[in-house]
């Protein structure tokens, strides 16, 4: 008999739990019970966050897209590597990376180059003789013109001397010499040399040719390798 009466206090509290569930279905989980509709996730939460009215907000092109990543350097012949590039310089073309450095770091352009940086990704490299009087290493990314780095160039005393003694003002800048240059292929490389009462070095690509731009006119002729 104790037997039976234990299965049947059991029986009782089945149904009596099976009808507290069905009570929390009725009413939407709302008296505090752990209801299935409780968990149920609504319009506005936490994982979307909309507002009404509101409209979505799409990620930048510079949040990650691979778009926006240098362009990679060349591995083959050096040919190849010419053309590699020619080609990253046409993305951003010398004078409108000029432009971009200048306005992160102003004063006066010693250097601009296409070159590769330490993960082989072609990026223009300058140095700009600041308004400080310091010499600053800028880092523009062809591929959109974003600001890679920037830092102070020490052990370059060359050519921070170079740039004060030469680049006067109403002498011939960096973007006007590549300017010049650009008619004989796409520049890769505007350098001030000190030659002959100073100059710049141009390079265009792709077929790797060299010139000279005098700091008094934007007279274009071949270099002379001495």
């Amino acid at each position: 008999m104790r037997r039976t009466s234990s299965v049947a206090g059991a029986v009782a509290v089945v149904v009596l739990a099976g009808g507290a569930l069905a009570g929390c279905g009725d009413d939407g989980g709302s008296s505090g019970g752990g209801g299935s509709a409780s968990r149920t996730p609504t319009s506005g939460s936490a994982g979307t966050s909309t507002d009404a009215g509101a409209s979505p907000t799409s990620a930048s092109p510079s949040s990650g897209g691979t778009s926006t990543l240098p362009p990679r350097k060349g591995t083959g012949s050096d040919a190849e590597e010419h053309r590699a590039e020619a080609k990253a310089a046409a993305l951003l073309p010398a004078p409108e990376a000029t432009s971009k450095a200048l306005a992160h770091t102003p004063g006066k352009v010693v250097s601009a180059q296409i070159d590769d940086d330490a993960r082989d990704r072609l990026i223009w490299e300058f140095e700009i003789l600041a308004k400080d009087g310091t010499l600053q290493a800028v880092n523009v990314n062809p591929a959109g013109g974003a600001i890679l780095s920037s830092h102070r160039e020490r052990g370059e005393d060359d050519d921070l001397a170079r740039g004060k003694r030469l680049l006067k003002d109403g002498v011939t800048d960096a973007t006007a010499a590549a300017k010049a240059a650009a008619a004989k292929g796409t520049v890769v490389s505007v350098t001030l040399k000190p030659e002959n009462g100073g100059h710049w070095s141009v390079e265009t690509g792709p077929r790797d040719r060299d010139w000279t731009v005098p700091l008094n006119s934007v007279t274009v002729s071949p270099e002379r390798n001495d």
